[in-house]
């Protein structure tokens, strides 16, 4: 029930973010936290095929495959919140930046 919940929140979090501050944050930091954010949708998805068992004789998405794990973490997870962390820190700093008092 967790696992549904998750893709759902990162599947709704990607649409927010192409259709409402898409126009608002330059492009680098843009495609930054889009990338962060596919990545943990490709990890939530992973997670969610855990919980069917059907799907244990598929190489990539057995439970018991140590790929699987693999993939989840340390190429789904870790880099895909570290991405949309980095891409929505360089978004938030640049904007307080334009916001600031210039002194001459």
């Amino acid at each position: 029930m967790i696992d549904i919940l998750k893709v759902v929140a990162v599947i709704s979090a990607l649409v927010y973010l192409n259709t409402k501050i898409k126009p608002k944050v330059s492009p680098a930091n843009y495609w930054t936290m889009n990338a962060g954010l596919s990545l943990l949708l490709f990890a939530s998805t992973l997670d969610f095929t855990d919980g069917i068992p059907s799907l244990n004789k598929v190489p990539v998405l057995g439970q018991r495959a140590p790929f699987h794990d693999i993939l989840e973490d340390q190429f789904g997870d870790l880099p895909g919140f570290s991405l949309f962390a980095i891409g929505a820190f360089r978004a938030i700093m640049g904007r307080t930046e334009d916001q600031s008092p210039k002194t001459a």
